[in-house]
């Protein structure tokens, strides 16, 4: 959803900068074509219509690469080798000495954030948000992650989720703000983490 309203802004965007910029192109645009055609020895004829018709190929190619690039789903294929190491950094971080299934849940939890309106749309977006994890605040995330960690990074970046969906984990023993999260539907409970909507 995130996406397709960002989308939408930029093609709104775009139009509007298009719309706006016509006049001044196709009165500019046959002043420097004149002294292009003089320099070059070529005479060339280009309207203005001619001027917006290509400017309006160039914005519908943009348009449609920016759609194609926003509609791909954070996997595996698509996500860098430095995005995949942050992600196993987090699991090794939040969920070593977990289940292995947990530790895929908790990539899990970062993808479906990255996937979700109300996170940042990248890996190193959701997991260096301010508050989010406690890994990042006292510099475990730093910590080498082991072999699981990657195993379980790549897991979640295609597509396994035994977090069911979830956007939120803790472990009920240590969480500081118990009172908000158990506010949240769980979905699962996993080795010492509840996992939440």
């Amino acid at each position: 959803m995130k996406k397709q309203i960002g989308f939408s802004f930029k093609v709104v965007t775009l139009t509007l900068i298009f719309t706006l910029l016509i006049p001044y192109i196709t009165v500019l645009l046959p002043l420097q074509q004149t002294d292009v055609a003089h320099a070059s020895g070529i005479d060339i004829e280009l309207s203005g219509d001619d001027a917006a018709k290509g400017l309006a190929l160039v914005l519908l190619f943009a348009i449609a690469k920016e759609a194609l690039d926003e509609d791909e789903d954070v996997n595996a294929e698509n996500v860098s080798d430095s995005g995949q190491g942050l992600l196993a950094r987090i699991i090794h971080a939040e969920a070593r000495g977990e289940p292995y299934k947990g530790q895929v849940a908790v990539g899990a939890v970062v993808i479906n954030r990255v996937e979700s309106s109300e996170f940042p749309d990248t890996i190193q977006g959701v997991i260096y948000q301010k508050g989010q994890f406690t890994s990042v605040k006292n510099g475990q995330i730093n910590l080498e992650p082991n072999q699981t960690a990657y195993r379980a990074a790549k897991e979640a970046l295609n597509g396994r989720d035994p977090s069911r969906g979830a956007l939120y984990f803790y472990n009920p023993d240590k969480a500081r703000t118990l009172w908000w999260l158990s506010t949240r539907d769980t979905t699962v409970e996993i080795g010492n983490h509840v996992f939440a909507e």
